[in-house]
């Protein structure tokens, strides 16, 4: 093999339009088929799927048919800034690809006493559609990031939403269309529960690799054609044709057979490899796309406990069934770690079915106990409420205790607090009042009234000794 064909596998970035390696799959004939409609579309998956390298590819066969296109990446605006900055950053990347940029800027200064957003829009409808003589498309990339901005940004979702719903008054506006791509779901996108949620536009599919489709990669593992089929397939074996990791694994084989003597011929060296890329523990802490899932999972505004719960059954082979209204669910499908097959979770490929087993979910779930003096243990997820009420999560009898006494309250991972939520009789912890939120370690002892508690957790937290209380943390009650 030549040494040149190593070149050939890309497993970073953005891939050029032309790049070799590139694999079409059916979103590649889904989303340029929309967008020539007029339809507004987004590919909401998880990194390292091939969004960018998408939206390159489309953007430049949109050109070729005729159409203006325009691609911003909300990373390279910023993200200190304030909403006009923000709004007229992105106006002066749109007049650069227009090269409009002097009409852009004056319209901004002339109309300062509406808002940014209100400014933007109405610039990208009255100075750059008018501009174009055809169909408008704009592509904006990594929307993950307005999540960082320090500002809302829920009107800015807002304002594309209705340059959708206003093409019936304004069939000006069938010439502009939008297509946005990130890592998020579509709930996400405006999140304030009195605006109407981003209910438009045609989900893009961007599913993993099928063998056949991948085909052609195999070509560029080794010289001999028969050989290089039986290697691919081992290599689809692991990867289920994940893009990041089906080229990276490509790409080793690749390098390893560009010398005069290949030495990796079959699917026993395909699995040493992958112990090696995959398995290895220095691996597990290195390789990007290994971490991205793990932190997306366990950094999740969901609850951690539930989510991992979930996902344990799904690694257990539950049929659990798809639902777009769990957040649990969506959480898990943007990190990756999981997809869908005929309706139902799986996890997405035999790599990370190894990764992240079962050991793994023991390892990072949260495990707080309170024990009772007759043995009955009662988990803590995220938080566990403690008093005479009925609802509590530990129901204490007894007219020494109030009817909301007391609240344990998860902070951070492995954290759990304490703190008395009023009561007339006070909480103990080992023996002394507790006057603030106070971190609880293994075998603490808990009194509220005639009962006493055992707090139990096998995981320590990192919280040194003299950072125990809390009293500036903000703590959310159940």
């Amino acid at each position: 093999m030549n040494p040149s064909e190593t070149s050939f596998f890309v497993t970073g970035g953005t891939l050029r339009n032309d790049a070799p390696c590139y694999v079409e799959r059916q979103a590649d004939k889904d989303i340029f088929d929309e967008l020539s409609r007029g339809e507004f579309c987004y590919v909401l998956t998880s990194r390292q799927m091939g969004k960018s390298s998408l939206m390159v590819r489309t953007a430049n066969r949109l050109r070729e048919s005729g159409a203006t296109v325009v691609v911003l990446d909300l990373t390279a605006i910023g993200q200190n800034l304030t909403p006009e900055q923000w709004y007229d950053g992105l106006l002066l990347r749109m007049g650069r690809q227009l090269q409009i940029e002097d009409e852009l800027e004056k319209f901004w200064r002339s109309h300062d006493r509406v808002s940014p957003v209100q400014r933007y829009m109405a610039a990208l409808r009255d100075v750059a559609l008018s501009k174009c003589r055809g169909e408008l498309v704009v592509f904006i990339d990594e929307i993950d990031v307005v999540r960082s901005l320090p500002f809302a940004t829920d009107e800015f979702f807002a304002a594309i939403r209705e340059c959708y719903n206003r093409r019936v008054e304004e069939p000006e506006l069938n010439r502009l269309t939008f297509c946005l791509l990130g890592v998020a779901t579509p709930a996400e996108l405006i999140r304030d529960a009195r605006t109407t949620p981003f209910n438009i536009g045609k989900r893009i599919e961007l599913a993993d690799f099928k063998e056949s489709e991948a085909a052609p990669l195999a070509q560029r593992l080794v010289s001999a054609r028969s050989i290089a089929r039986k290697l691919f397939a081992r290599i689809f074996h692991w990867t289920n044709g994940h893009p990041y990791l089906t080229q990276r694994f490509c790409k080793v084989v690749s390098e390893a057979n560009s010398g005069s003597i290949a030495t990796i011929g079959d699917a026993q060296q395909i699995d040493l490899l992958c112990e090696r890329l995959f398995f290895s523990p220095r691996a597990r802490e290195l390789d990007d796309n290994l971490l991205f899932v793990r932190e997306r999972v366990l950094r999740s505004e969901a609850d951690l406990t539930k989510l991992l719960r979930l996902y344990e059954e799904i690694h257990k082979g539950q049929r659990i069934p798809d639902d777009e209204t769990d957040d649990r669910i969506n959480q898990l499908r943007l990190a990756g770690i999981v997809d869908v097959a005929e309706g139902f979770l799986r996890v997405r490929n035999r790599i990370y079915f190894r990764v992240f087993d079962c050991n793994w979910v023991i390892a990072n779930v949260p495990d707080a106990e309170l024990e009772k003096a007759d043995g009955e243990r009662v988990r803590i997820d995220r938080s566990c409420a403690l008093g005479r009420d009925s609802s509590s999560d530990v129901v204490l009898v007894d007219q020494k205790v109030s009817r909301r006494h007391a609240l344990v309250q998860a902070q951070k991972q492995y954290e759990f607090w304490l703190m008395d939520l009023g009561s007339s009789n006070g909480t103990y912890l080992n023996g002394r009042r507790v006057t603030e939120p106070v971190l609880l370690r293994n075998q603490d002892q808990i009194e509220i009234g005639p009962f006493r508690l055992t707090f139990r957790q096998s995981k320590a937290s990192h919280v040194a000794i003299g950072e125990q209380t809390c009293s500036d943390r903000t703590v959310f009650y159940k």
